[in-house]
């Protein structure tokens, strides 16, 4: 036991070590897009004092403001110290996987590996790199950690039994304050006392405390979704305007795409074009015939595995909660973003690591060609691993100022014109105007139905002195948006002149 101890302290350590190794060259980013809103141009978090004396209230994401104010505190508009924090929470989230897998499975390698998989996935780079996307790490501490006491509470005795359920409550109203992921904890709670709760509490005081803290949890869970979800998306139902079975489509074609992001974690960026073409996005596609029965694979999966091997059972338990409030059942603005799966990721890389030791468990079995296949089995764990760190310091590497930011996702979606747009504006702020219209046009190609560009264009024609082309962008605005007034009256302004 003492051995299994050091051994598990020592896997921790290096697990946060490779952890930092791997995002250390995210250290030296720049602030990146919402970073200046949330940050540099909002004075109520530049002041502790103030901050807490008039800003202060309990409220959703709370917490996660807070963490900026501190930041600001002790680092100001460095953005190294945002880095650092957001490294930082990662890292304990993969410490705290591998204690969740230990508690859980009783399986030291097992654990290690999966969480390994967690801390260098390539996808978790928009959670950790850009420090807006910091509260999704943030909040899936505190889910991790809410989960591990909630499952440690079945495996101890009756007093302590009452203690670790508080402590996961308690962590649980932390999860809310933090950010959106603890709406699922509840869920996550009910399913596992359904699939994989092992010991049952005998004591009916026992039961009646486990049921009353559950209750409590789903009602906090339930008022939160009507709070947040649904009225900080509404709006996205008149953008969308999903309708009968295009409503399937969108909610499968989806999570079709995510599954291809989590295992080829290729093709990344802010704006993945795929989502913003609202139109495509609701037609009946190749992806939706082949995500349909994968959908309904699921459940047989899940049953199957939780008799042969539960590992991969939890795993795409945990993946499905995690992932429900962004599988667009209720519609949210981004259809699809990276940072959303950050969470759900934890059961993919449990899924992989007990497939791997299974697979390793039937090869050590065999007795032909054993040593073949144990090289092979070490190979194309080490390809996948290696594959896996260098997309992540590449990845962090194009986080590092706004330019390589934009340009990334240029090249990865060459047809993501609002990309070409948002490189264009910050050409525009750097004073490039040549650039900037470059990159306009070549928006405009992709799609010339933007009213707001042609008129930005418009602006920048007019700052250069080319009136006839100025007049030319505002006419085009007018034409694909008769109603569109800045370029109304920016055009009337030239004629006056």
């Amino acid at each position: 036991m003492k051995f299994n101890k050091a051994l598990n302290y020592i896997l921790l350590v290096v697990l946060a070590v490779v952890t930092f190794l791997i995002y250390k060259n995210s250290l030296n980013g720049d602030f990146l897009i919402d970073d200046y809103a949330a940050i540099l141009n909002n004075p109520l978090i530049h002041n502790l004092r103030e901050f807490f004396s008039r800003h202060f209230s309990l409220r959703l994401g709370v917490l996660s403001e807070i963490t900026l104010v501190f930041n600001w505190a002790i680092s100001g508009s460095n953005p190294f110290g945002y880095h650092l924090f957001n490294v930082l929470i990662h890292i304990g989230c993969a410490l705290l996987l591998f204690v969740l897998c230990n508690v859980i499975f009783k399986n030291t390698a097992l654990s290690f590996l999966a969480s390994l998989i967690f801390a260098i996935h390539p996808i978790h780079t928009e959670a950790v790199s850009w420090i807006s996307g910091g509260p999704y790490a943030f909040s899936s501490l505190f889910f991790i950690a809410a989960m591990i006491f909630y499952v440690q509470s079945s495996q101890v005795t009756r007093n302590k039994h009452i203690f670790y359920l508080v402590l996961a409550f308690i962590i649980f109203v932390l999860c809310i304050f933090s950010g959106n992921s603890a709406v699922m904890l509840p869920v996550m709670f009910v399913c596992y006392d359904l699939f994989f709760r092992e010991v049952q509490d005998k004591t009916k005081k026992i039961k009646g405390i486990s049921r009353l803290v559950l209750f409590s949890a789903l009602a906090i869970a339930g008022l939160f979704i009507c709070v947040f979800f649904v009225n900080r998306n509404q709006f996205a139902h008149r953008i969308f305007h999903y309708r009968g079975l295009s409503y399937l489509v969108v909610i499968v074609k989806a999570w079709v795409y995510y599954l291809k992001i989590l295992f080829l974690p290729l093709h990344r960026g802010l704006y993945h074009p795929f989502a913003y073409n609202t139109v495509n996005i609701m037609k009946f596609t190749p992806a939706f015939f082949l995500g349909l029965p994968l959908l309904c694979l699921v459940p047989f999966l899940f049953f199957r595995s939780r008799k042969f091997l539960k590992p991969v059972s939890f795993g795409i338990m945990w993946f499905f909660v995690a992932y429900a409030p962004y599988s667009n059942i209720i519609p949210i603005c981004n259809i699809i973003a990276e940072r959303y799966l950050y969470l759900p990721s934890a059961g993919f890389s449990l899924i992989v690591a007990a497939l791997f030791l299974k697979s390793w468990e039937v090869i050590n079995k065999s007795n032909a060609r054993r040593a073949l296949f144990r090289i092979l089995a070490l190979t194309a764990l080490t390809l996948f691993l290696g594959s896996y760190t260098a997309l992540t310091i590449k990845r962090n590497y194009e986080y590092s100022n706004i330019i390589t930011y934009w340009e990334t996702n240029i090249r990865n979606f060459p047809d993501g014109y609002l990309a070409y747009n948002n490189l264009a504006g910050t050409y525009y702020c750097l004073g490039q105007r040549e650039q900037a219209i470059g990159y306009s046009w070549v928006n405009l190609m992709i799609n010339p139905n933007q009213p707001h560009v042609w008129c930005n264009l418009g602006k920048v024609y007019r700052e250069k002195g080319d009136l006839a082309q100025a007049r030319y962008c505002y006419e085009q605005a007018l034409k694909v948006d008769k109603g569109y007034f800045p370029a109304a009256k920016a055009l009337e302004e030239l004629r006056k002149r």
